[in-house]
C-alpha cells in the first residue's frame, strides 16, 4: 500500500481489528463463487488463481495473483452482490485479508490512502485491459509469449494445464506452441 501511495500511510491501527493472516493450503479455496466476501486480499507468499466455471463445469482462469499482488471481488465491494468466481491457492499461501469497511474508513479520512487505492486500481485496470486485448486480438502463441513476459515468476511454478486454461487453449495446443517456439 505504501509503495502504491509513494509515501508512509497513517492510521494503520484502524486495520488491526479487521486484519487476518490466512494460511491457505495448496488446492484450498480462499473463497468460492456465490459467497459474500467483502475483503481485500494481499498475497504474501504463494500463488492464487482466480477462475470462473462455465455452465458445463469447465474452468476458465481469469488471472494469477502472486506475491505482493492483491485481489478482491468488485461484485461484492462495489455492487453488493456475491462473488462470481473462485480464488484457489495453487501453492501453499500466506494471505492478508483486510475488511473493506475498515479500508473505506481510511480512504474517507486520509487523502494519502485514497491515493494508494487509486494507484492500485489503476494498475489493476491496466492489467485487465492487457488481458482483454490478449484474448480479443492475439493469437494463442502471442498470448503465451505475453503470459511469459507478464508472469515470469508464476510461469515457472504452475502446471502447463493451468497455463493452457489461462490462454484459452487445450494442453495439447499449448504443447505444440511450446515446440514451435523452441524450434
Amino acid at each position: 500500500m505504501e509503495r502504491a501511495a509513494g509515501e508512509d500511510l497513517p492510521a494503520w491501527e484502524v486495520l488491526n481489528t479487521s486484519f487476518q493472516l490466512l494460511h491457505i493450503a495448496k488446492g484450498q479455496d480462499v473463497f468460492s463463487a456465490g459467497e459474500w466476501q467483502p475483503y481485500i486480499y494481499v498475497v504474501r507468499t504463494g500463488i492464487v488463481k482466480l477462475t470462473y466455471l462455465s455452465e458445463d463445469g469447465q474452468e476458465w482462469i481469469k488471472s494469477f495473483i502472486g506475491e505482493g499482488d492483491f485481489f478482491a471481488c468488485p461484485n461484492v465491494l462495489i455492487a453488493g452482490l456475491k462473488t462470481d468466481y473462485f480464488a484457489t491457492a495453487i501453492e501453499d499461501c500466506e494471505i492478508e485479508q483486510i475488511d473493506s469497511v475498515s479500508m473505506k474508513k481510511l480512504t474517507d479520512h486520509y487523502p494519502v490512502w485514497q491515493k494508494a487505492i487509486r494507484q492500485l486500481l489503476e494498475w489493476h485496470i491496466v492489467r485487465k485491459e492487457l488481458r482483454e486485448r490478449e484474448l480479443l486480438t492475439m493469437s494463442p502463441e502471442a498470448r503465451y509469449q505475453s503470459f511469459l513476459k507478464t508472469y515470469p515468476n508464476v510461469a515457472a511454478r504452475i502446471q502447463l494445464k493451468e497455463v493452457a486454461q489461462y490462454l484459452g487453449v487445450t494442453a495439447e495446443a499449448l504443447s505444440r506452441i511450446r515446440k514451435r517456439m523452441q524450434a
